[in-house]
C-alpha cells in the first residue's frame, strides 16, 4: 500500500509537470485567534470598503473546515506570473489569460492524482471563501509581506495561489520566517498611502477602486486613481524579493498588453477579452 509520503511525492511530480513553481501541504485547523481578531477588526473598521462578501465569508475564512468539513490537509501550489511589460496602467496579473481558467483545470488534474487513494477533494483558486494566502503561508510557500500578499524569496509577490482541500492526511510542511524585516519599500511606494500597520485600506487602494468598486468615483478617488485603468502594481514592483524574478513558467502568463496613450473604451474592451479585465470591460458596457 502506498504511503502518504509517496502520495505527496507523486503530487509534487505532477505539480512540476503542470508548471507550478512549488507545492506544499499544511493542516486545515482554524486560524489563530489573533488572525481572526485581526480580520474582524479590519472589517469592523471599514477597510474592506464595499466588499461585503468578505464579511459574509468570515467564518469560512477563519475555519477552512467550515468550507469542506472532511478536509484534513490543504495542498497549496503557486504559479509565478512575472514577465516584463511596458504597460503600467494595468496590473500585470490582468495582462494575460484569466488565471481562474488556467489554474483551476490544473488543480483538478492534481486532485485526480489523489482519487485512487480514496481522496475526496475541493479545489479553489480565488473562487471560494477560503483564506488562500494564509493557507499558502501556513504551508511554507512564502510569507505574508507588508504588502499583505504572499511573498516568496524567488519571485517576491508575483504568484497566483491554488488550493486543494483533501480528506487525506498528508505530510505537512513548515511555515517560513517572515523575511520583510525593517523593509518598508512597498509601504513607501503606495501612491495613495493605503498600506500601513493595520494592513491595506481598500478605501484608498487603487487596485480596489479600479477593479472591485462599482459605480462612479468621487473626485478625490479619481485623483488617487490617476491614469490607472485596472489595478496597480507599485507595491509589488517595489518589493526587493521580486526584483530578479524569473519569467513565468506557464505560457499562458507570458503575454502582456499594449495600449495607446489615450485608449478608447473599445480598445480596452478588445484587450480585456479572455483576461481578468473581461468582467469589468466589454464592448457592451464601453460603447
Amino acid at each position: 500500500m502506498i504511503s502518504p509520503i509517496e502520495i505527496k511525492v507523486k503530487l509534487k511530480e505532477a505539480a512540476l509537470k503542470l508548471k507550478f513553481d512549488d507545492l506544499r501541504v499544511c493542516g486545515t485547523e482554524d486560524f489563530s485567534e489573533a488572525d481572526a481578531s485581526s480580520l474582524r477588526r479590519w472589517i469592523d473598521d471599514g477597510m474592506n470598503d464595499r466588499m461585503a462578501y468578505l464579511e459574509r465569508a468570515f467564518n469560512a475564512k477563519v475555519s477552512p473546515r467550515s468550507y469542506f468539513p472532511e478536509a484534513k490537509s490543504a495542498i497549496c501550489v503557486c504559479a509565478n506570473y512575472w514577465r516584463e511589460s511596458a504597460e503600467r496602467r494595468i496590473a500585470l496579473y490582468a495582462q494575460s489569460k484569466d488565471y481562474h481558467g488556467v489554474i483551476k483545470p490544473k488543480l483538478l488534474e492534481l486532485a485526480a492524482v489523489l482519487e485512487p487513494f480514496g481522496g475526496k477533494q475541493r479545489v479553489s483558486v480565488d473562487s471560494s471563501p477560503l483564506w488562500e494566502k494564509l493557507l499558502a503561508a501556513r504551508s511554507g510557500l512564502g510569507w505574508i509581506g507588508k504588502n499583505t500578499l504572499l511573498t516568496r524569496e524567488s519571485n517576491g509577490p508575483w504568484s497566483f495561489i491554488g488550493i486543494i482541500l483533501t480528506n487525506l492526511e498528508l505530510p505537512r510542511d513548515s511555515a517560513l520566517e517572515n523575511r520583510c524585516g525593517k523593509c518598508s519599500a512597498c509601504i513607501d511606494a503606495c501612491p495613495s498611502k493605503a498600506l500601513g500597520r493595520s494592513g491595506i485600506d481598500a478605501r484608498k487602494c487603487v487596485s480596489n477602486l479600479t477593479i472591485e468598486r462599482r459605480g462612479g468615483l468621487s473626485e478625490g478617488e479619481k485623483e488617487l486613481v490617476g491614469k490607472s485603468i485596472f489595478g496597480c502594481d507599485l507595491c509589488l514592483r517595489a518589493c526587493p524579493f521580486g526584483k530578479n524574478a524569473p519569467a513565468a513558467a506557464m505560457e499562458e502568463f507570458r503575454t502582456s498588453i499594449v495600449l495607446s496613450v489615450r485608449p478608447t473604451g473599445e480598445e480596452v474592451a478588445a484587450a480585456a477579452k479572455e483576461t481578468p479585465m473581461s468582467r469589468k470591460f466589454s464592448s457592451k458596457n464601453t460603447a
